[in-house]
């Protein structure tokens, strides 16, 4: 007998990343919400098998508003979605189901729909939601700073606590990153996002769980820190309390949402000294698959960067969707299988073009990232002018020999790696590819990706034969997404439109790893399991 279907529903959707790996547990999505419509198109490809390319009239994919009529597609996938929410087009009203649909647009025009029709959120309530999933930017909420109408981003968390609360799923799984966790200030008092957007689920009736998570500890191949609150309907929270008596994780959650409620009123009275999050860098020991998702890697076997792309590293070629050598890819495309895929060749691995100078500096970036010994720092002050003692030149120049950076030879009208013969030529070609990017480095070939993964040229690959930026497919297999899911959409963005557009590079660094996905929506399933049979 197979598992029981869960079902969910997903808010900030983005790409897929977290309704890919929910739907590899066993969840049926029931539907989704995203407000980027260049997001929205990979999401329904992927996840709803939509095309809206051309579509002009997609039944799985809605628009909650838009100043552009249905058939007019290929406006509503470039319009700016704030732009969107003035528009006089919808297409969804009270009689509209929303089961299977992808409702592009902002949460807070959903919100109001909900408000507005009664018998829709009945209608979602008799579907007995097991699972609402999300992750609203959370940085600088608080409740208190609601009071800023004209704050969009403010509204958000509260939004989705408020649609947690009209539906009243068994869970409700928030998904955030590291920044949340620090404090910042608002009217002189200091605010800790995390707690905020803990109370004000407390407030819809769900007691919180927060931890700190690293997707490194679960098979992702990335250096990854990630907010994650579970938070359980109260009923729910009971039972699974009953099964955990002795939990002090649960005990210190139960304490927590019976002083939010006392304190209703004055809210400010509940601070970061009534709440914790559990860190899995500082307590390992409490993420066993209870409460708290089970560590699936350690450090002696966290997947690595050559393990996650070395098996694609050239992009000239074409390589075959199941068909490569990397052990990594081969579980990525069995955990998350579409055998209709065989035999084609995987796309978004284009590599971009790049003159001499960035290939150059590239290439530097790959060599220091192997120094030790505190010449890293060297070469980087040698790289960006500053000054550099004599010893530590001497040491440069010594380490330097052995590996060869990137020439241009007017010779031979064309770039090569060679050896350098001594320190000044090696600041002759420092001096000849400048930057003003001082976050740009290499990937190291057997450690984990850095978590900065949205901005392309931020990074650049290990290989000596590779020095170029990543590309989409790679940062993918970053992310933990299978070879098969395509992201669609323009490749990348600049100047004004970064504000709105959200092409494939920042879909990819902005989602959810479906591994990390699949292993909370596990949890979730363990637990619920626990005490409702299923």
């Amino acid at each position: 007998m197979g598992k029981k279907k869960l079902k969910h529903i997903e808010l900030f959707a983005g790409c897929g990343g977290m309704s890919l790996g929910l739907e590899s547990d066993g969840y049926d999505l029931y539907f989704a919400n995203e407000l980027s419509p260049m997001a929205g198109e990979t999401f329904a490809y992927n996840i709803l098998g939509e095309t809206l390319e051309n579509n002009t009239n997609p039944k799985k994919t809605l628009w909650l508003k838009s100043q552009f009529k249905k058939k007019e597609i290929a406006n509503r996938l470039r319009e700016n979605p704030f732009e969107a929410s003035e528009g006089k087009y919808s297409d969804i009203d009270k009689n509209t189901s929303l089961k299977g649909k992808l409702l592009i647009g902002d949460i807070n025009i959903l919100l109001n729909l909900l408000k507005k029709t009664p018998e829709l959120v009945e209608e979602i309530k008799n579907e007995d939601i097991d699972l609402i999933s999300g992750g609203p930017p959370c940085q600088s909420f608080s409740l208190a700073g609601l009071r800023e109408k004209d704050n969009h981003k403010n509204t958000l968390p509260a939004s989705f606590a408020q649609i947690a609360g009209m539906i009243q799923p068994k869970t409700v799984l928030l998904e955030n990153v590291k920044g949340i966790t620090s404090p910042f200030t608002e009217d002189g008092k200091k605010y800790y996002a995390w707690l905020e957007v803990s109370k004000a689920f407390v407030l819809e009736g769900f007691v919180p769980v927060c931890m700190m998570l690293n997707s490194k500890y679960f098979g992702v191949p990335q250096n990854r820190p990630r907010f994650i609150l579970t938070a359980y309907r109260k009923d729910v929270f009971d039972k699974i309390f009953k099964k955990f008596p002795n939990s002090k994780i649960l005990k210190t959650s139960e304490g927590f949402y019976n002083n939010v409620l006392a304190n209703r009123e004055n809210l400010i009275n509940v601070t970061v000294k009534d709440f914790k999050y559990y860190d899995i860098e500082s307590n390992p020991e409490l993420f066993d698959g209870e409460i708290l998702p089970k560590i699936t890697h350690f450090e002696r076997d966290f997947i690595n960067t050559s393990e996650a792309i070395g098996d694609i590293r050239r992009p000239e070629r074409s390589y075959v969707f199941d068909n490569t050598k990397g052990k990594y890819a081969n579980l990525l495309n069995s955990t998350f299988p579409k055998y209709l895929y065989n035999g084609c060749i995987i796309k978004n691995h284009e590599q971009r073009n790049h003159s001499f100078i960035i290939k150059s500096r590239f290439r530097f970036y790959q060599v220091i990232e192997q120094f030790q010994n505190g010449l890293k720092k060297g070469a980087s002050d040698l790289f960006t002018g500053k000054e550099v003692s004599e010893e530590i030149r001497i040491k440069l120049l010594d380490e330097f020999s052995h590996h060869r950076l990137l020439f241009f030879s007017n010779e031979n009208n064309r770039d090569a790696l060679l050896f350098p013969k001594d320190i000044d030529e090696i600041e002759t070609l420092i001096k000849s590819i400048p930057t003003k990017k001082h976050s740009q480095r290499a990937l190291k070939e057997f450690e984990p990706a850095p978590a900065q993964l949205t901005i392309p040229d931020d990074l650049c690959h290990y290989d000596s034969e590779q020095t170029r930026t990543l590309t989409v497919r790679e940062m993918a297999r970053f992310q933990s997404f299978p070879d098969w899911f395509e992201f669609k959409s323009k490749v990348t963005t600049g100047g004004k439109m970064r504000r709105f557009e959200v092409p494939q590079y920042t879909q990819v660094g902005n989602a959810v790893p479906p591994l990390l996905a699949k292993i909370l929506g596990e949890t979730v399933r363990k637990q619920l399991k626990l005490i409702l049979l299923y």
